[in-house]
């Protein structure tokens, strides 16, 4: 653990990110000497949602991670990573692979620091929640799509749209129409409104 970078994340903007910093800055003081980061990197999100990945420092944190900048993630609780329990399994495991180790101060039975013992052992049982889980996945979309077959829903593409719609859509891109007005007008997607007004007569 010699480069490490620091994620917070709060909900709202009405929080503040005090008691993570806190929490962080007695962990990091608590550490021995001769165990203290070289480095740290500070990554901040504000009024993000964890359940969202698209988060603009969760990002970069996840690029530091997988270029080698840092090799230990510290939070201070594993939902600041992610609220979702399962994504948030797949991102520890990724970053296992690229050689990151991951710290949650106030959880340490979560700790993955590439000097835990039980390391190899722990993410054995991530790695096994994770296929749990994605074989209930599956299992439930095959379910539902067997339900909709039973029920006589189509499924699949839909049909292509008739000619008397691409005579439509033409006339009406004549008319000065926005390709997603027309979109919105059939309620079909803004690409097969494109492929109607430009393509080949059927």
């Amino acid at each position: 653990m010699k480069h490490i970078g620091v994620y917070y994340r709060v909900s709202t903007d009405k929080q503040d990110l005090a008691s993570q910093k806190t929490a962080f800055q007695a962990w990091h003081d608590a550490l021995p000497e001769v165990s203290r980061p070289l480095s740290i990197e500070v990554f901040q999100d504000f009024a993000q949602s964890g359940k969202k990945s698209q988060r603009e420092a969760y990002q970069k944190l996840l690029r530091a991670a997988f270029e080698q900048r840092i090799d230990t993630i510290v939070v201070y609780r594993l939902d600041r990573l992610s609220r979702n329990a399962t994504e948030a399994i797949q991102v520890l495991l990724t970053l296992d692979q690229a050689g990151v180790g991951f710290v949650a101060i106030t959880q340490p039975v979560l700790n993955l620091g590439l000097d835990n013992p039980f390391r190899r052992t722990m993410l054995a049982a991530f790695s096994e929640i994770a296929e749990i889980e994605r074989d209930t996945i599956v299992s439930r979309v095959r379910s539902g799509l067997e339900a909709a077959k039973r029920r006589g829903v189509k499924l699949g593409r839909p049909n292509k749209l008739q000619k008397e719609d691409q005579v439509r859509v033409r006339a009406l891109r004549a008319e000065g129409w926005t390709y997603q007005q027309i979109a919105d007008e059939l309620n079909v997607s803004h690409g097969t409104v494109q492929n109607l007004a430009k393509g080949p007569d059927r």
